[in-house]
């Protein structure tokens, strides 16, 4: 993976060009319409590969109680990680795998707990405005002779204790996944009559 700079046009063929001859210069051809079907999968790859990054990130911050800015940071740890976990069962776009909870998780099992319960915090507080036990509002109120002066206050609290369990459900998607896009490889391979590996390097 490779950050491109363009703010105007992200994908332009200048600065792509270096970037497609890094990968060809490691001896691979871009675009092979025999794997397109794998193309599909780039997604969820993406989207799992960076949960992890955050989600690892997050468990080595120790976050220091009323320093606004290490709650704004730790925040978007948070948020970062639930957003590229959740994706990956949303909605995808034409042609991308979206992945099937019923299909990932054995039912009752601690994993799929956890994913019910990022899920969740996905809906009702990273991408939407709910309820969430993770945030305790409150009106603050000083009355004085001549007014009311009213202030907003906003505890946030990070379910530290809970992310060994947002690992798991983690785990167990990626393990999905793989397996998923293995049976495509066997399926490829057998057509073309080669064995069919995926660098993961």
């Amino acid at each position: 993976m490779r950050l491109l700079s363009s703010a105007l046009d992200p994908m332009n063929e200048e600065e792509l060009a270096p970037h497609q001859f890094t990968m060809k210069d490691g001896g691979y051809r871009l675009d092979d319409t025999r794997f397109a079907r794998l193309k599909q999968w780039h997604g969820v790859l993406f989207q799992l590969t960076t949960a992890k990054y955050y989600l690892d990130q997050l468990k080595g911050r120790r976050p220091i109680p009323g320093k606004l800015e290490d709650s704004y940071e730790v925040m978007a740890l948070l948020s970062a990680f639930i957003l590229q976990y959740s994706k990956c069962f949303t909605s995808g776009g034409k042609g991308q795998v979206t992945l099937d909870d019923h299909k990932v998780f054995v039912p009752g099992s601690g994993a799929l707990v956890a994913h019910k319960r990022i899920l969740d915090i996905r809906h009702n507080l990273v991408a939407h405005n709910g309820n969430c036990d993770l945030v305790l509002p409150d009106i603050g109120v000083k009355e004085k002779d001549d007014r009311f002066v009213i202030k907003h206050f906003l505890t946030f609290s990070i379910p530290m204790n809970e992310l060994d369990a947002f690992g798991e459900a983690l785990g167990t998607t990626l393990s999905y996944s793989v397996q998923a896009i293995n049976k495509h490889l066997d399926s490829i391979g057998e057509k073309l009559g080669k064995i069919v590996l995926l660098d993961e390097t």
